[in-house]
């Protein structure tokens, strides 16, 4: 890693540690209403499963989740991606509840959902399909592979890709070669496919047009090394450093002038009359807020520096994988 993408790298590390330091006066408890409305989407998700809706049981289980995440809720809707096929994502839900927090008024019916949520991912794993692209030929150090839209990052294009079992879709590029397939794999398969690559000088082949898929998307990430990404970090980042910095210190000096008058009719002991109550209340609130936008000004300061020292960067790796050259154009193998 060169100097200035460690620079850029502790900078942004730096930001959104700041950004969610200074978010926790917020965010440490859901609120009321969103227990309430967390705990009607969960009691309505059952139902829908009850009656084998599953789709619909999934998008209220997944709000259920999104507002109040407990372990309860995470077993149901791991169960419910589950019943769906959906193994992996399962997973991804059960095993987030090693990370949730255990609450020290937590019941019986919580902790027992802790164990069911490892037991069950425990059984899915097994279940889970995997494919393994196995490259031959000579070497393509600009090859692409794409599996279900998603660009494989060259160092893992050999690597075994858990997937959940079903229909799923190849997309090579190599030398101007072009190469889309499908292939469906079933619960516990593990599918290995050799791409064989055509040798270099190879040129693009005139044959009919492979079956109809879905271009993969283009990558959502810019280049790190861009006018427009590199503008927005230092216009952005110092421009909320300023921000913070301006609102941080003016309810500051609020809360230092509530302060002051408030030691004139509190006791030494921290007692204050009823009618020091909403002088009390605003000092509490201005504090918080000062809090809270020194931290967005150290996050932008810290954005706007990673813009400075942001650099065009090297292009973005793609995937290895496998191609048949055939006569009249290239085709594909699985």
């Amino acid at each position: 890693m060169t100097p200035r993408r460690f620079v850029l790298a502790t900078a942004i590390a730096i930001a959104l540690q700041s950004l969610a330091t200074a978010s926790v006066a917020r965010a440490d408890t859901p609120s009321a209403s969103d227990s309430e409305t967390a705990l009607q989407l969960f009691k309505e998700g059952k139902a829908l499963r009850d009656v084998n809706d599953f789709q619909g049981a999934l998008g209220k289980f997944r709000a259920a989740y999104a507002l109040v995440a407990t372990p309860i809720t995470a077993l149901e809707l791991g169960r419910t991606y589950a019943a769906l096929g959906k193994f992996v994502e399962a997973r991804e839900v059960l095993l987030a509840v090693f990370r949730l927090p255990v609450l020290p008024n937590e019941s019986a019916r919580g902790a027992e959902a802790r164990q069911d949520a490892a037991q069950l991912a425990t059984n899915l794993r097994a279940r889970i399909a995997s494919i393994t692209v196995r490259p031959r030929g000579p070497v393509d150090p600009f090859l692409k592979l794409w599996i279900d839209g998603a660009l494989v990052p060259t160092d893992a294009v050999s690597a075994s890709h858990l997937l959940n079992p079903g229909k799923h879709r190849l997309v090579i590029e190599s030398r101007g070669q072009t190469v889309r397939s499908e292939l469906t794999v079933g619960e516990s398969e593990a599918r290995e496919v050799e791409i064989v690559l055509p040798p270099p000088g190879t040129p693009p082949g005139e044959g009919p047009e492979p079956p109809p898929v879905a271009p993969p998307p283009p990558p959502r990430t810019p280049e790190p090394g861009s006018n427009t990404l590199r503008n927005t970090l230092i216009f952005g980042g110092f421009g909320a450093a300023l921000a913070g910095v301006g609102v941080g210190a003016a309810t500051g000096l609020m809360t230092l002038s509530r302060a002051d008058k408030l030691k004139g009719v509190c006791t030494s002991d921290g007692r204050c009359p009823p009618s020091a109550q909403a002088d009390l209340d605003a000092s509490s609130t201005t504090g918080t807020v000062s809090t809270v936008m020194f931290g967005v000004a150290i996050g932008g300061a810290a954005l706007g520096l990673a813009g400075v020292f942001l650099t065009t960067a090297e292009p973005v790796k793609v995937g290895q994988v496998r191609l048949v050259p055939a006569a009249g154009g290239v085709s594909g193998t699985f």
